[in-house]
C-alpha cells in the first residue's frame, strides 16, 4: 500500500531565533506554527532552544551524577533507564519550565500542567530499535477510538545531551499516528526521523506512535526526557520499581513559587497518612520509621 503521508524531504521544525532567545520568550509566529504542527502531526522540533553555556552546566552535572549509568550496562537491550533527580542544576525553572518550551506546553495542558516524570536513557552503541510504542495508555476504552479525538493530555520533551541522528539513534515517529486507532493501519503512514541536535528538543504527544532508534555508532547517546500531564491526571506506568519524579524537601522548598504546583503531586499527603497508619499497625518500631520517612 502506498504511504498516505510521505515525510522522506519534510521535518516538521520550529527555529527560535537569536533575538527570540534574547528577550526570553519564542514570538507569536513561532508559537503558533509549533502549535499547528504538534496538533496535526503529534510532534515538533523545536531548534535553538538552550543556552549553550546551561548545557555544558547540565551535562557535567549529569555525568558526574549518574557516571555509574553511563559506564556499561548488562541490559540486553543496551538501554538503561533511570530516573533524573531534580537537584542542583535541574530545580532551575530555565530546565523544567524553559519559557522557549512553556508557551507551547501551556497551550495544549493549561498553565497549571504537572511535570510528570523526568527521566534518562542511555543508548549504548549496539543498542536495537525499539518496539514501536506509544508513551500513554488510553483514558477511554483500550483502542484509543475515543481518545484520538480529543486534545492532549500528555506531553514529553525530549533532551538529547549529544546529536541524536541517523548513527546515535534518532526517534522515529509516524505522523499523525496519534489521530488514529489501534484498529486503523498505522504502517500506512510513512515513518519519519527526525534529529535532533544538542540545544534542540523534540516534542510529542503521549499518544504518537515511535520508537527510539538503534545506536549504530561507537559512543554512547544520553538523552533527558520530561513528561507533562494536564494537573489531572497521572501515569504510572512503567514506574513501578522508581519514581517519576524525584524531589526532596529541601529541593522542593527552592523551587519559585510560580512552579511549586508542578511537583506538589509528587508529596501526596494523603499517602503519608496511609504509609504512617500502616507503620503503626504493622512494625513495633514504627514511629522511627516514621520520622525517617518524614525527613526524606
Amino acid at each position: 500500500m502506498k504511504p498516505e503521508i510521505n515525510f522522506d524531504a519534510i521535518v516538521t521544525s520550529v527555529i527560535l531565533s537569536d533575538s527570540e532567545k534574547e528577550c526570553g520568550l519564542p514570538d507569536k509566529a513561532s508559537i503558533l506554527k509549533a502549535t499547528e504542527a504538534l496538533s496535526k502531526y503529534g510532534f515538533v522540533r523545536l531548534i535553538n532552544v538552550f543556552d549553550p553555556a546551561k548545557l555544558v552546566i547540565w551535562k557535567t552535572h549529569y555525568r558526574n551524577r549518574y557516571r555509574s549509568y553511563l559506564h556499561s550496562t548488562d541490559r540486553p537491550n543496551r538501554r538503561p533507564l533511570f530516573t533524573v533527580d531534580v537537584e542542583g542544576p535541574f530545580t532551575d525553572p530555565y530546565f523544567f519550565a524553559n519559557p522557549m518550551i512553556s508557551p507551547l506546553i501551556n497551550n495544549f495542558l493549561g498553565d497549571n500542567h504537572i511535570l510528570a516524570a523526568l527521566s534518562s536513557v542511555v543508548s549504548f552503541p549496539g543498542a536495537p530499535d525499539q518496539n514501536i510504542h506509544r508513551d500513554s495508555p488510553p483514558l477511554f476504552n483500550t483502542d484509543y477510538s475515543v481518545d484520538k479525538d480529543i486534545p492532549p493530555y500528555s506531553l514529553t520533551v525530549l533532551i538529547p545531551l549529544v546529536d541524536c541522528t541517523l548513527e546515535t539513534g534518532c526517534t522515529k515517529v509516524w505522523p499523525g499516528s496519534h489521530h488514529r486507532s489501534h484498529d486503523e493501519n498505522i504502517e500506512a503512514i510513512a515513518p519519519t526521523n527526525p534529529e535532533v541536535k544538542k540545544g534542540s528538543v523534540l516534542i510529542t504527544d503521549s499518544r504518537l506512535v515511535h520508537r527510539g532508534g538503534a545506536n549504530l555508532s561507537n559512543q554512547i547517546r544520553p538523552l533527558i526526557y520530561m513528561t507533562y500531564h494536564c494537573h489531572w491526571f497521572r501515569d504510572f506506568g512503567g514506574y513501578e520499581d522508581r519514581p517519576p519524579v524525584n524531589i526532596g524537601n529541601s529541593q522542593l522548598k527552592s523551587i519559585p513559587d510560580e512552579y511549586k504546583h508542578m511537583f506538589s503531586w509528587t508529596k501526596d499527603q494523603y499517602q503519608r497518612i496511609r504509609v504512617k497508619n500502616w507503620l503503626r499497625r504493622t512494625t513495633p518500631d514504627g514511629i522511627k520509621q516514621i520520622a525517617r520517612i518524614l525527613k526524606r
